[in-house]
């Protein structure tokens, strides 16, 4: 149900080529490598850690659900999707993989075709521009200083066309099913029309993966996994050093605990919200 253009090609072919060349230096692509990297973090192969690679996973999976939910910009961004609606039908598969959709909005506004000329919009925005011919030109604009000017009868005109959608303009109320993947618009469209949806659309796993704050979330929550079943004991290493249980997954458990809250911080806290 969605079309989007494709992505334009970089004409220039000199565009990276003062890019620095350890830009990419330490990028995570893939599982395997993020469970090497938090292996190397919690002191592997200089210490034992014991932690199977399917709780790694696990724990994985948690924080990119999180951060898909809560980390704004970075597990989750805005964007605008074309959306058909169909004659008689209310409930519409996405593939998308969308966290929410907050918006929709008819691009036909009054009429059913999309490039109508002679529409309320049009004819409200002709009339202001025809009527300046009647004006005189005072200080800095065209326009009667009894309403404004130009600029005061054009900023009127779009006050009637917003007030004009609302009382004649059709629209649709939306919900969003995100477990299901379903769309659910009412009432029934009575025929086949042309949307604009504001979406909050999941970010790629591969580009979470390069979040420091992600990383050590994941670091951080295997770490106090790993301790769990050290918590009983207080082992000494080769050398003399010694090994203890409760310090250790107090450690983790302050820098879990440190990265949920730059999580917060570093997400919008105002204007966003999800719905659905």
């Amino acid at each position: 149900m969605f079309s989007q253009s494709a992505a334009q090609p970089n004409l220039n072919p000199n565009f990276c080529k003062n890019r620095d060349p350890l830009a990419d230096f330490g990028k995570i692509d893939n599982l395997a490598q993020l469970r090497n990297y938090v292996l190397l973090q919690l002191g592997s192969p200089t210490i034992c850690v014991e932690i199977s690679e399917q709780q790694m996973n696990a724990v994985i999976y948690d924080c990119i659900l999180y951060c898909w939910r809560y980390y704004m910009n970075v597990g989750t961004y805005e964007d605008y999707l074309r959306m058909d609606l169909k004659k008689g039908i209310t409930h519409y598969k996405l593939c998308q993989e969308l966290e929410s959709v907050v918006d929709f909005e008819l691009a036909s506004w009054l009429n059913n075709g999309i490039n109508d000329l002679f529409t309320v919009p049009h004819n409200l925005l002709y009339n202001e521009i025809m009527s300046m011919n009647g004006m005189a030109y005072g200080g800095a604009c065209w326009g009667t200083g009894s309403y404004g000017d130009t600029l005061g009868h054009w900023n009127a005109a779009l006050v009637w066309m917003e007030q004009a959608r609302m009382d004649l303009g059709k629209s649709y109320q939306i919900r969003y099913n995100q477990q299901e993947k379903e769309l659910s618009v009412w009432p029934t469209p009575d025929h086949d029309d042309v949307g604009l949806m504001r979406v909050y659309k999941r970010q790629k796993v591969s580009s979470i993966f390069q979040n420091p704050m992600f990383r050590k979330m994941v670091v951080a929550k295997c770490g106090m996994i790993w301790t769990i079943g050290l918590r009983k004991y207080s082992l000494t290493l080769a050398g003399g050093g010694t090994l203890n249980g409760d310090s250790l997954y107090a450690s983790f458990k302050e820098d879990y605990d440190y990265a949920l809250e730059q999580i917060r911080l570093e997400s919008p806290s105002t204007g966003q919200f999800f719905v659905g």
